[in-house]
């Protein structure tokens, strides 16, 4: 597996030439990036595509995707997904965990006072 892909219609494409993808990144990286993104009563889950594999390792699939947790209870957590498929699916067990963190619950720390 290589270290650059694409996101289209068809999904996800491996693209080894580093010239090619830099010439898609720079025109529609920006109109594909965001997968899903639901603002939460103490904050936001986003999920991204990344555009280049975080796996160290050569032997494990590639991961593509992210989804990051910003504000509330679970800030800053995040998961890394191989397909669109689990990304999504993430994305929503992410927002259901958030949401079960907020529930009966007063402010986080640091949250602003009404």
């Amino acid at each position: 597996m290589g270290r650059y892909y694409i996101l289209c219609e068809d999904g996800v494409v491996e693209e080894p030439d580093h010239a090619k993808w830099a010439e898609w990144y720079e025109k529609s990286y920006e109109k594909v990036r965001c997968i899903a993104r639901t603002k939460v009563e103490y904050g936001t889950v986003s999920t991204v595509f990344l555009a280049m594999s975080m796996t160290l390792s050569k032997a494990d699939p590639p991961l593509l995707f992210e989804t990051r947790i910003k504000g509330g209870y679970l800030d800053d957590e995040w998961e890394r997904y191989a397909t669109l498929h689990e990304a999504k699916a993430g994305h929503e067990a992410c927002v259901a965990r958030v949401r079960a963190a907020e529930e009966n619950k007063p402010p986080p720390p640091g949250w602003p006072a009404w």
